[in-house]
């Protein structure tokens, strides 16, 4: 190849060295220093005029040499670009991403380009948009309540209104459990030294503010314990230890009067008025002192404690309830603590920085005041029972001694007590025995106050007439290798004669000329063995059995009393049933609650020939002479029963002591049953029991005006 096909190298310039020693600096503006020459140009300047021929057979050499050329013009054009040289759109052809930094001029462009990025930023706009809109939803709409509730918690809070507790009072309307209003009025030196120092750094940091200052000093010329403590009336001495004003300190340094402020025991409540009147309270909240606080409640109170403690039960603090309320753990307390205690109500009241309630905003929840339950009792003849059973107990040495009187016609129970008792206003003189209500939670033996249901079930089985003789010679009788004895030997008796003289041999012998069930099926005809419809918190149900055909030991105990448990609330109940010609009325504590109906369970001809034969038992040579009234026919029948030893058998020299009588007998009226546990003087229910029959009934017949049934006695 020739010379002059040789590709010629074209020299490097003083320019073309200066465009590449600038590659790395700072791009210019976008000026044109040189303009391009474009590829064809220049190889149609070096090609000159040659024939088709010759370039034709140099075709191949010239390609590498246009590739070479083209590769360093291309070079140079990208160096020029570099430095902000003009380039049409069409030839830009940047790789860098839209993040990228751009200099000059841009390269960049191109509708597919532009197109791609408004697409992308309007689409992180619009997700940024959204997400902002859910938070809002979110915030405003979905979880609105719990942000709402958040925020007024910092300003306001909830307060309880105690409901006022229903009274409880007898059938006279008189209270026998009432609540009174009660305020406690607390002293925190803490908050007062608190406050007192920031009045006086308000007053300090703010010379220029005379109007300020001057409010500042009427409020700490507010804080004058003196005042406090005349309301009070303590020694002013006791607040001034208390609070422990420093007036020396620095009060901006916020350290300073953090380590003055009272600490320890009593520095956030020191009592100044306990359990007052609301009258009595106010004359120290009134005074709206710093770190002055009033607590109202309201205490129960009791007119007569002992004679009604068991019965009306009492008052224990709640563990259900976080501001540590009360409520009834025993009695009618508690059988009716729902009608009684009522519904707290609700305030939501303005709080400030200190947590002191500024004023109610509105009620939640209305305050429902609680019921008051009237009772069935007479507190007259309540009183009189329980004094009359409180002195037979201390004068017997008993261990305790209990009594129910019942209105025969309604059930009613009139008077219902227990000693000993308690006071229910100081629960300190409670203990588990004198809080338990004897007559209807213990059960017991009841012995011969058992013999009229016998007596009920020899009628009822038509075998027997009240004009019926039976021969208890010699005065005893052998069943099973057990004897059963009568007091002496009675000879031939009618069945009058049987409950005068209480014979248990006669007794036996009618039990075992009866079927085996005959006597248990009248006893739970009467209500024994079931509890009573009063229902109350503990109450026992007893137990009746009936024994088999070959169980002739006990067919004859259960005849007389033995063999079975009884509460004195169900022979109350049975001998009311009798004294109403056969008719039970079931027992009722409360005024106005529901109650079984009355229902018949025996003929009234037979109920009252039973009732006309327990006179006898108050009658000359009857066991319960002492039971008589002047002026009043009286029934009844006493029952003497040994105490169980818990070794097995029973005690040789304890007893109890059981009356159980009905008054007027010609048509009764009240009906009462006396108990005396253990007496230690004298062991027979005629000379214990009776004679408190005696006391209580000549009094309940005079309150209740009843009239005369037989003429008085004279001298």
């Amino acid at each position: 190849m020739s010379d002059n096909n040789k590709p010629t190298k074209k020299p490097s310039t003083a320019a073309d060295k200066s465009t590449t020693k600038n590659t790395n600096k700072k791009p210019a503006s976008g000026k044109v220093t040189k303009p391009l020459r474009r590829a064809s140009a220049a190889k149609s300047a070096q090609t000159g005029g040659k024939s088709t021929n010759d370039r034709s057979s140099n075709n191949n050499a010239e390609k590498d040499d246009t590739k070479n050329r083209s590769t360093k013009l291309f070079g140079r054009m990208k160096n020029k670009d570099t430095q902000g040289a003009y380039t049409s759109v069409k030839n830009r052809k940047s790789k860098k991403t839209i993040f990228s930094k751009a200099f000059g001029a841009s390269s960049r462009g191109g509708f597919e380009n532009d197109k791609n990025r408004f697409r992308t930023v309007w689409g992180i706009a619009l997700i940024i948009l959204a997400l902002l809109i859910g938070r809002a939803y979110y915030l405003q709409v979905a979880n609105a309540q719990f942000y709402q509730d958040k925020g007024d918690e910092l300003i306001t809070s909830v307060r309880t209104q105690k409901s006022y507790r229903g009274m409880i009072t007898d059938r006279n309307n008189l209270p026998l459990a009432v609540s009174a209003p009660l305020a406690t009025v607390s002293f925190s030196p803490h908050d007062y030294a608190r406050e007192y120092y920031e009045l006086k750094r308000v007053k300090i940091t703010n010379p220029d503010s005379p109007q300020l200052q001057a409010r500042m000093q009427k409020r700490l010329d507010n804080m004058e314990l003196t005042t406090l403590a005349a309301a009070a009336n303590l020694p002013v001495t006791e607040l001034q230890k208390a609070t422990a004003i420093d007036d020396n300190i620095d009060v901006t340094d916020e350290e300073a009067v953090k380590a003055a402020l009272p600490s320890g025991a009593g520095s956030h409540y020191l009592p100044l008025l306990n359990k007052v009147t609301p009258e009595i309270a106010q004359s120290v909240s009134s005074l709206d002192f710093p770190g002055v606080y009033e607590k109202n409640f309201f205490q129960r109170y009791y007119p007569q404690p002992q004679p009604n403690s068991q019965v009306l039960g009492f008052m224990g603090q709640s563990a259900n309830d976080p501001e540590g309320g009360y409520e009834g753990r025993a009695g009618i307390e508690r059988q009716y603590e729902k009608a009684l205690s009522g519904k707290d109500g609700k305030v939501l009241v303005l709080k400030d920085a200190k947590q002191n309630s500024l004023k109610e905003i509105k009620q939640l929840e209305p305050e429902i005041a609680g019921q008051n339950v009237a009772l069935t009792i007479d507190s007259r003849l309540q009183y009189l029972l329980y004094k009359e059973l409180e002195k037979v107990g201390r004068l017997q040495q008993a261990r305790w001694s209990t009594g129910m009187i019942v209105d025969v016609q309604t059930g009613e129970v009139l008077a219902l007590s227990t000693w000993p008792s308690f006071n229910s206003n100081n629960l300190n003189e409670m203990t588990g025995e004198n809080q338990r209500n004897r007559a209807l939670l213990d059960v017991f033996e009841p012995g011969s106050v058992m013999k009229p249901f016998t007596v009920a079930a020899a009628l009822d089985s038509d075998k027997y007439t009240p004009t019926s003789l039976i021969d208890t010679n010699p005065g005893s009788i052998r069943v099973r290798g057990y004897t059963i004895r009568d007091h002496n030997n009675l000879g031939i008796i009618n069945l009058a004669t049987l409950l005068q003289k209480s014979s248990n041999v006669a007794s036996t012998k009618i039990a075992l000329s009866l079927p085996p069930a005959a006597i248990t099926n009248m006893q739970k005809q009467f209500g024994f063995g079931t509890k009573t419809p009063l229902q109350f918190p503990g109450e026992g149900s007893g137990l009746v059995t009936t024994p088999k055909e070959k169980e002739t030991a006990r067919r004859a105990t259960v005849s007389y009393g033995y063999g079975l448990e009884v509460t004195v609330a169900q022979i109350a109940q049975a001998y009311a049933a009798l004294a109403a010609g056969g008719v039970m009325h079931p027992l009722t504590l409360v005024k106005g609650t529901d109650r079984p109906p009355s229902k018949r369970i025996m003929a009234h001809e037979k109920a009252m020939s039973i009732v006309q034969m327990l006179e006898l038992v108050t009658a000359e040579g009857g066991t319960a002479k002492a039971a008589a009234i002047d002026g009043y026919r009286v029934a009844g029948k006493t029952g003497t029963s040994r105490r169980i030893n818990p070794d097995g058998g029973y005690y040789t020299d304890q007893y109890r002591n059981v009356f159980a009588g009905m008054v007027p007998a010609s048509n009764p009226k009240l009906v009462g049953v006396i108990l005396v546990e253990d007496p230690r003087g004298l062991h027979y229910a005629g000379l214990t029991t009776a004679p408190v029959f005696h006391n209580v009934m000549k009094e309940a017949l005079r309150l209740y005006n009843v009239p005369l049934d037989k003429p008085l006695q004279t001298e």
